[in-house]
């Protein structure tokens, strides 16, 4: 018997039919999961991949647009530069997000354009910061309006000032209050007033309220905000006045209150001077500030325990700084690379990387631009301003709306094959739940005993196989 032969024979040998008995069809493997576990793979994807999967099938796009799974996903995204080019032109209506990772000596280096048409409100942005997954957009002058917006799923609210007759202060910033579980923005003014004698006073928008709120006075002096100045529910930021400042100035979100921070011990009455060239921001989840020792060399110092002046420690010596071109040059680190290398902004108009080991700096090519730049740090989420500003006026970028049609339907699994049970009465928890602190009841993360499809009640069939029994088949 020739080879054909035998393998018709043994094919033909491996079908058995079972009378009177229904063809088993079982649904996609990864579906017959739990929901939690389906979760967890889902989050770990890269952005671009995980909104491209809202488009597989119906049951993804549930998945995706679940605000508990946006809150899974937004916990495991990794910190972006962010970047608009200055001055204002129309390239300032673009934005560029890279993702830097560290390949040995390499970059790999993801990268995302924001435009106007499909990603963001068509406006010139003067400012912006990021905080937990949204953007915050400050119009120039000929537009007032803040807006608040995830441009990765292309939607925004517009948030006008209360009154136009008065002048904008230079604090601005967005925030999330862990308590409230709300995000809030803060701005200061200047009131009307024909005396001389002005006064900067700051208000509270939060999101989904639709109303400000005044808290009384606010800072005097110029704040530019750090890289990455969030933290611990609060902003953090140097004052930019001639005689330097001896703390570190925050404000809270959750108690809505101005506050300061202490310097390391060496922070001399000397050094006040230097603090408009010194900077802060947040590293690898801790406060940091650099200290120059001269212009060649600066000290990166990390709070280890948030609010406690003891924990301050020299983290990074930084040395062979480029030559200082006419007076000092501005560094501000950004990222920690998994190598170990230090990505830092490099006087507005380039990103630079610090390589520890052989204490050098090098140029890097992740944004060609021809002018000065302002950079954010942005973490890329799918948290959606339908679950966190209801009441809102939610717009969405022309070329989104495809995604407006949200599933509306949610789901369950069969207890014994997988399989989709369209179930009304299954609801998901609220957005901003802390992680951890929700019951994952089995209706919901996982199979329910109680719940099987009609062919398994009417047949029994063996129990479904493990996780890790399915992800090595």
């Amino acid at each position: 018997m020739n080879g054909r032969k035998r393998a018709a024979v043994k094919a033909s040998t491996s079908i058995v039919h079972v009378p009177n008995q229904e063809a088993l069809v079982l649904p996609c493997r990864i579906l017959q999961l739990p929901r939690r576990t389906i979760y967890e793979i889902l989050s770990r994807l890269p952005i671009k991949t995980l909104f491209q999967c809202r488009s597989v099938c119906k049951r993804f796009l549930c998945f995706i647009s679940d605000p508990e799974f946006a809150k899974l996903q937004l916990s495991k995204s990794q910190v972006c530069i962010l970047i608009k080019t200055l001055p204002l032109q129309n390239a300032s209506k673009r934005l560029q997000l890279a993702h830097v990772e560290a390949n040995g000596s390499t970059f790999e280096v993801s990268k995302l354009n924001f435009t106007p048409k499909s990603n963001l409100p068509t406006i010139d942005i003067s400012h912006m910061n990021a905080c937990n997954g949204l953007l915050c957009l400050v119009g120039s002058e000929k537009d007032y309006n803040i807006y608040v917006c995830n441009p990765i799923l292309g939607e925004f609210i517009t948030i006008q000032p209360p009154y136009k007759d008065r002048q904008r202060g230079s604090f601005w910033g967005l925030g999330y209050s862990a308590m409230m579980n709300q995000y809030k923005v803060l701005q200061s003014y200047y009131p009307a007033m024909e005396s001389s004698n002005r006064y900067a006073m700051a208000e509270i928008y939060t999101i989904g309220t639709g109303t400000w709120r005044s808290i009384g006075s606010a800072p005097i002096d110029t704040v530019a905000l750090p890289f990455n100045a969030f933290l611990n529910g609060a902003l953090h930021w140097f004052p930019c006045t001639p005689n330097g400042s001896e703390f570190i100035h925050t404000f809270d979100f959750d108690s809505e209150k101005f506050g300061t921070l202490p310097p390391p011990d060496h922070f001399r009455e000397t050094d006040k001077k230097f603090t408009n060239y010194s900077r802060i921001g947040v590293l690898g989840g801790c406060l940091f500030m650099i200290y120059f020792t001269n212009s060649t060399r600066f000290d990166i110092w990390v709070m280890k325990d948030y609010g406690v002046k003891e924990s301050w420690t020299k983290q990074f010596v930084i040395e062979n700084l480029y030559p200082k071109q006419g007076s000092w040059d501005f560094y501000e680190p950004m990222v920690v690379l998994n190598n170990g290398e230090i990505l830092m902004l490099f006087n507005n108009d380039a990103v630079v990387c610090y390589n520890q080991k052989r204490k050098n700096l090098r140029g890097t090519k992740f944004f060609r631009t021809r002018s000065q730049f302002d950079a954010t740090a942005f973490t890329p989420s799918l948290v959606s301003l339908n679950n966190v500003a209801k009441g809102e006026q939610i717009s969405r970028m022309q070329g989104t709306k495809d995604y407006d049609k949200l599933c509306t339907e949610e789901f369950q699994d069969c207890a014994d094959c997988g399989a989709l049970l369209v179930n009304p009465s299954c609801s998901f928890p609220a957005f901003g739940v802390p992680y951890g602190a929700v019951t994952y009841h089995a209706n919901l993360y996982a199979r329910n005993s109680e719940n099987r499809c009609t062919t398994c009640i009417n047949r029994g069939v063996a129990p479904p196989k493990s996780f890790l029994t399915l992800w090595n088949m």
